[in-house]
């Protein structure tokens, strides 16, 4: 648990959040589901980039999640999902989505797909950029199917940023966009248009600060 250490004060989340995975974790105590609400032993994370686009009738989530350790991030281990209405009329704004996610075809979002995810992730901390933003329609889906939203400690990348930045320079600004944070720390950006590409470059940005951090120690 070395890898998680620094920065534990990270994944208290705010008192709605907290409430809410107790609740969530009492409502499941007797179901498959409940390994989920466990503490996680392990030493590997998930990084997860979600995208949501609103429609006329339910929003269409793209998202990937890929595994990583203290030393790789295992992109052969990586799970890509839009999750949507079959069918649901091409629009300029979907297209669109279509165009910057590259997450595949839309497909249902039924508990096939949901079990997928969540067993994928597992009970795994998640890492990624602007989590709570990114990650809300997502929750409320598998609250809607599930009965549950991600139980998960989370770290949000660019809380880690902000907090490094103002550690080592403070008078520099922190950038607050996720491509001049990797520019910031010489992350490579390459495949960032994709979900997945997203994923794998918060991953990369998560165990660069790591690093800084063991070597600020």
């Amino acid at each position: 648990m070395r890898l998680l250490d620094r920065h534990v004060a990270l994944f208290s989340g705010s008192l709605r959040t907290l409430l809410r995975r107790e609740s969530d974790r009492r409502r499941c105590a007797d179901t498959p589901y409940a390994w989920l609400f466990q503490p996680y032993m392990g030493d590997e994370l998930v990084a997860l980039a979600c995208m949501a686009t609103p429609t006329a009738s339910a929003p269409v989530i793209s998202l990937a999640a890929v595994v990583l350790s203290q030393q790789h991030v295992r992109t052969s281990r990586a799970f890509v999902l839009t999750l949507g209405t079959p069918g649901q009329a091409e629009n300029a704004s979907l297209r669109r989505h279509h165009l910057l996610c590259q997450a595949g075809e839309v497909t249902s979002p039924n508990s096939d797909n949901l079990n997928a995810l969540v067993e994928f992730i597992g009970n795994r901390p998640i890492v990624g950029w602007q989590l709570d933003q990114r990650i809300g329609a997502l929750n409320t889906l598998l609250s809607e199917r599930l009965d549950f939203a991600l139980p998960n400690a989370q770290v949000d990348v660019a809380k880690l940023h902000q907090r490094q930045l103002r550690r080592l320079h403070p008078e520099v600004e922190a950038p607050s966009s996720f491509t001049q944070a990797l520019a910031c720390w010489q992350v490579p950006t390459m495949g960032m248009q994709s979900m997945l590409g997203e994923a794998t470059a918060s991953a990369l940005l998560y165990m660069r600060l790591q690093r800084v951090m063991a070597e600020a120690a």
